[in-house]
């Protein structure tokens, strides 16, 4: 009887088309190289000893420390393993591993190219893994006591979307494909299977994915015309010169800033376009009586309450991770013509504005369609008939 309950619901099916999905993209991305330079290995390594040597406070910065130590670890993987090696570590305020006996860390050995022994060993980083799979079980833990099977179905819906992010679209990025088309079908991806697996196969999740994906390729194509207008290039972005530098195609940089927009959008649009279409559906249900016009009307109202903070929300979230540039230049102390005009500023108001004008459009398309399918119009006869005949045929097994 279980397996048949399972069997019958659309949420499972829905699962396996997106583990289908993600496997099929994590199969051709790649993206994960298996292989390593054979004179430049990362192990995992364990402090044995540590001798503090010349280390002293850093009069700048609270808490560094800079200078020698003399450190001797025993590596923990690969070839090497077993091995003790003594080595000095240089304490810098960019390359900080500040070692404790019994610490874990990661070091890159050195090997002789003929000969095949260590020939130098040096801190690569600390050993973070661990930590970072506690913690993201903790996370799931967390969502799942709180929302129970709404949040397994909210984890089920964040791993296909990283999966789509990192195995589909960086890959196609990579290959040197445009990134604005593929974030708009990634962000189609990962709206379909998110709402359908959150909200079920439903007329209020099809408002909430019509609103969606309007709102999301609406912020795209006002980024894109943006950057056009502004002359921003792109090309003052982190890293952005790197990219071009060990690429093996030629990559579409400029087009990285308006693709990165979509993405970070969806989220908050998602959110907006679900939260309008739910609660148009449930006025409809709690006044049956309730026509089209008054829907709508009441779908707007809630939008514009929910919209003030969303966008708040947005232009903040870009403020947050550009936080050392606006540092940066307010130490500058530039003058208002040269401050205004300048690209990352240009950037940085471009992704803010362009993710919430398209989260603002999202408003009335999702209250618009949440009212047409909820109010008795042949539009939504239709497909509650076709919703009707579907769980008919599934219940008649």
């Amino acid at each position: 009887m279980i397996v048949r309950n399972v069997l019958r619901s659309r949420r499972f099916w829905l699962g396996v088309i997106g583990l289908i999905l993600c496997v099929a993209a994590i199969m051709t991305s790649g993206f994960v190289s298996t292989s390593d330079d054979p004179h430049f290995l990362v192990q995992r390594a364990r402090v044995i000893e540590v001798e503090e040597g010349n280390l002293q406070p850093d009069p700048v910065v609270e808490g560094l420390y800079l200078g020698q130590q003399v450190a001797e670890v025993e590596i923990l993987g690969g070839e090497f393993a077993g091995h003790r090696v003594r080595f000095v570590n240089t304490l810098s305020r960019f390359f900080n591993h500040n070692l404790t006996e019994g610490m874990e860390i990661l070091v890159s050995v050195n090997t002789h190219p003929d000969t095949g022994q260590i020939v130098f060993v040096d801190v690569f980083s600390h050993s973070r893994s661990t930590f970072l799979y506690i913690f993201i079980a903790f996370f799931l833990l967390v969502l799942l006591v709180i929302g129970r099977r709404k949040g397994l179905y909210s984890a089920l819906s964040l791993a296909f979307t990283l999966v789509m992010v990192i195995f589909f679209l960086i890959p196609r990025i990579i290959a040197g494909d445009s990134p604005v088309p593929f974030a708009v079908i990634t962000a189609a991806f990962t709206t379909v299977f998110t709402i359908l697996m959150v909200g079920d196969v439903s007329l209020k999740s099809i408002a909430a994915i019509g609103g969606t994906m309007v709102g999301v390729t609406c912020a795209g194509v006002i980024s894109v015309i943006a950057g056009r207008l502004a002359h921003v290039s792109g090309m003052q972005m982190e890293n952005a010169e790197a990219i071009l530098i060990y690429a093996d195609n030629p990559i579409r940089v400029p087009d990285l800033l308006f693709a990165g927009i979509i993405i970070a959008a969806l989220g908050a649009v998602m959110d907006v376009a679900m939260s309008i279409s739910s609660s148009v559906f449930e006025i409809k249900q709690a006044s049956p009586k309730m026509d089209g016009k008054k829907l709508y009307k009441s779908g707007m109202r809630i939008g514009g309450d929910i919209m003030g903070t969303m966008s708040n929300t947005l232009i903040l979230a870009f403020a947050g991770t550009s936080m050392i540039i606006m540092v940066i230049i307010a130490l500058y102390q530039l003058p208002y013509m040269r401050f205004i005009n300048l690209n990352l500023l240009a950037i940085e108001i471009i992704q803010g504005l362009s993710a919430s004008i398209g989260l603002i459009l999202t408003v009335p398309v999702t209250a618009l369609l949440a009212a047409l399918l909820a109010s008795n119009n042949k539009v939504s006869k239709f497909l509650k008939t076709k919703a009707k005949v579907v769980e008919q045929e599934q219940k008649e097994g």
